[in-house]
């Protein structure tokens, strides 16, 4: 085979590999920036359906009062974690700790454990990592035999 049409065919290919890795990572990059735009509008819509309840005299308590869970801890102590703590510290609704994967980490007036740990019994845990609710009830219900509910559920049941 002549020298050119080798160079040539060696370009071509390594063009259509640079097109192929670069697609790759672009697809990746567009596949990070869904799932964070999803995460924030799981949690816009909660948080609005949270004030709305608020406007209209109700609280998150209600909901636990209706399932009889007088104890809980929360899952996922970051900012929706921490606007539930608040919402329920000083209530007769007790939150005994959180969980959280970056437990040594996170700062909070809770004692905040991670999974591996020795977990107190708690009537329910309140996962607020909505997004990531299956993979995170999965994860906790083999450690722990005790309802695990989303932070969604408990929002929009109230």
């Amino acid at each position: 085979m002549n020298k050119g049409v080798t160079a040539i065919l060696s370009l071509v290919a390594g063009a259509a590999a640079g097109v192929a890795i670069s697609s790759s990572i672009s697809g990746k990059i567009i596949h990070e920036k869904a799932e964070k735009v999803d995460k924030f509008k799981s949690y816009y819509y909660i948080l609005n359906q949270w004030l709305l309840l608020k406007q209209q005299g109700n609280d998150l308590t209600k909901y636990f009062h209706d399932q009889g869970y007088k104890s809980i801890a929360i899952y996922g102590m970051g900012e929706m974690g921490n606007r539930l703590y608040e919402e329920l510290r000083g209530t007769d609704i007790q939150v005994k700790y959180a969980i959280d994967k970056n437990a040594a980490k996170t700062y909070s007036e809770l004692d905040v454990f991670d999974l591996e740990e020795q977990l107190e019994p708690v009537d329910a845990i309140i996962v607020t990592a909505v997004f990531a609710f299956d993979d995170i009830e999965k994860e906790i219900s083999e450690v722990v035999d005790y309802p695990v509910i989303s932070l969604e559920d408990v929002v929009f049941a109230v």
